[in-house]
């Protein structure tokens, strides 16, 4: 499975496009994280629904290779159970 490739800045300019990349996924949800700058508060809230939805179909969700700054916006908005692939959305 390719990993998706997140781009430096999820923000509300990017907010639309990730909605129809993730909704593009089939089965399991990966994504490659080591670009990414700033996460905002959109797409965060975009990230929390795929994982949802992979808890929910019973299939995998995984950021891989997360950058220092992704690791830091996601802790400050609650998600780092997005980074250990369990937890409930």
């Amino acid at each position: 499975m390719k990993a998706l490739i997140l781009p430096e800045i999820l923000d509300t300019r990017y907010a639309v496009s990730f909605s129809e990349l993730l909704k593009k996924q089939e089965g399991a949800f990966l994504l490659d994280g080591e670009c990414v700058q700033r996460v905002g508060g959109l797409c965060f809230q975009l990230l929390v629904s795929a994982f949802a939805t992979a808890q929910t179909l019973g299939t995998s969700f995984e950021i891989r290779n997360v950058s220092d700054e992704m690791k830091e916006n996601l802790t400050l908005l609650g998600g780092d159970f997005l980074l250990k692939g369990e937890g409930t959305a």
